[in-house]
């Protein structure tokens, strides 16, 4: 038996894959198969002692693997290279997939923190605004505009203005009422051209 015989056989067993099934794909007899399991600790004696669960192995997956095994060592250097190809393009793939899961899993965590930022914004808005009724809490209220485009032209206008103002969050009152005092001197202009 060789290398690679031996190492199919180990593979097929850890798949749970039955004796019959492993003489189907390598030449070997139960005796031998019994061998291995014995010596890789793969036999049921064995598996009732371990924590860990063995991966379902697909058989097509094992008899590929075995076909990249045999390439590899094969004495051809053109079916050498091929298998050099088809394994790099494995570790490559792997990977690409190793990649994806991280950015899926930073997305997740940026997902996570913007909504806990915002939960977190929306809390320090209304222990900004609790404790005042009334006129004063509508003021309050009316200081930070709800339309995402008004803010940023409020936030663009006051840059040009020399104030220092943040790219997010909330507005300092001091801005805002330069703004309103600009917009209210814009338009008195206008209403008496209007008039």
């Amino acid at each position: 038996m060789n290398a690679n015989d031996r190492a199919t056989i180990v593979t097929l067993l850890k798949a749970g894959t039955s004796t019959d099934a492993i003489q189907q794909h390598v030449s070997a007899s139960v005796g031998e198969i019994a061998a291995i399991a014995e010596v890789e600790g793969l036999t049921k004696a064995h598996a009732k002692n371990t924590d860990t669960p063995l991966p379902d192995l697909d058989p097509h997956m094992v008899l590929a693997l075995r076909a990249l095994a045999w390439g590899e060592n094969h004495h051809t250097a053109r079916i050498r290279k091929l298998a050099s190809r088809i394994a790099a393009g494995l570790t490559e793939l792997a990977q690409l997939q190793r990649d994806a899961a991280q950015i899926e899993a930073a997305e997740r965590e940026v997902a996570k923190l913007t909504q806990t930022l915002t939960q977190a914004q929306n809390k320090l808005r209304n222990l900004k605004t609790s404790g005042k009724t009334g006129p004063q809490a509508a003021a309050a209220a009316a200081d930070v505009p709800d339309d995402k485009r008004q803010r940023d032209e409020i936030r663009s206008w006051a840059r040009e203005q020399g104030m220092p103002v943040s790219q997010v969050g909330s507005i300092s009152k001091q801005v805002m009422d330069a703004w309103r005092k600009h917009n209210t001197a814009a338009a008195v202009p206008d209403q008496r051209q209007a008039g």
